[in-house]
């Protein structure tokens, strides 16, 4: 019999969100409502879920449910049975702020998948393997905060605009070359990383937008854009035989670790075999 286990990621640094995985649990919750929305994802197992909006259903793995803040619900695992499960919450002010980030982009396109008070059960095995993948993420200790944030606001584009939705239909900002150009410049000559909200800050639009754009026009979201411009520069900076810990402090990764990882997952070898083939 698998062993019930339940894990909790929050950090101070993303204050407005917080996940949670269960395993084989078999706890049963009265009807209750959060001050947060919700996404719950059924890995394993089924669920009895009822809200007064939705009725009462039996949902199945690979199953998504959004859930509004101070809706009333409840969401149990059959009778004798126990089910897997994934619950992610996100701080109601901080997700309206992206919504009207969002709206701003589309002001013809509903949001079928969020909402506003409409508990929803989505299956969808797509969206639900992407969820899946940004819930890893969270929990990795392996990945920066940065890194963390970029998915996180991904993953909720792909939910603002499900695959139903034909992709063009995102308004995209009016930017002018010039002014990419000059992003670019800036985070090439940046010792730092530059955040999703300063890059949108700069530019003037909303972080989907941007996303958007540097997928557009780059074919990579803006902190991979950043991760594989560096790791560019490491190459340089590793050909004229600069130690691996200074590269990394001049390059902005948060630790010598972090940049052995990126370098590796770009190039295939390690900032130290690289430099020694040369």
């Amino acid at each position: 019999m698998t062993e019930a286990t339940s894990n909790f990621w929050r950090d101070s640094r993303m204050p407005y969100v917080e996940t949670r995985r269960a395993c084989a649990s078999r706890i049963c919750y009265q009807a209750h409502s959060h001050p947060t929305f919700s996404i719950g994802a059924v890995d394993q197992g089924h669920s009895c879920f009822h809200s007064h909006q939705t009725g009462e259903q039996i949902i199945t793995a690979k199953t998504l449910v959004l859930m509004p803040a101070d809706v009333v619900h409840r969401c149990n695992p059959v009778p004798e049975q126990s089910w897997s499960y994934q619950m992610l919450h996100l701080d109601a002010a901080w997700l309206n702020t992206l919504l009207q980030e969002y709206r701003m982009n589309h002001p013809t396109l509903a949001t079928p998948y969020m909402a506003p008070l409409q508990a929803q059960v989505i299956q969808d095995v797509a969206l639900y393997q992407n969820f899946t993948e940004l819930n890893d993420s969270l929990f990795n200790p392996e990945l920066t905060i940065v890194e963390k944030e970029q998915r996180l606001v991904d993953m909720l584009i792909q939910l603002l605009e499900p695959t139903s939705v034909q992709t063009h239909s995102l308004v995209m900002p009016e930017i002018e070359q010039q002014q990419f150009v000059d992003v670019l410049n800036w985070l090439a000559q940046s010792e730092d990383f530059i955040s999703l909200q300063d890059l949108a800050t700069h530019l003037q639009i909303s972080r989907f937008a941007l996303i958007r754009l540097f997928k557009q026009q780059l074919g990579l979201a803006p902190h991979a854009y950043q991760i594989n411009l560096r790791i560019n520069q490491a190459r340089e900076l590793l050909r004229a035989g600069q130690a691996l810990a200074d590269v990394a402090f001049a390059l902005g990764f948060c630790d010598q670790s972090h940049f052995h990882r990126s370098f590796k997952a770009y190039t295939g070898i390690t900032p130290k075999q690289y430099q020694n083939v040369l």
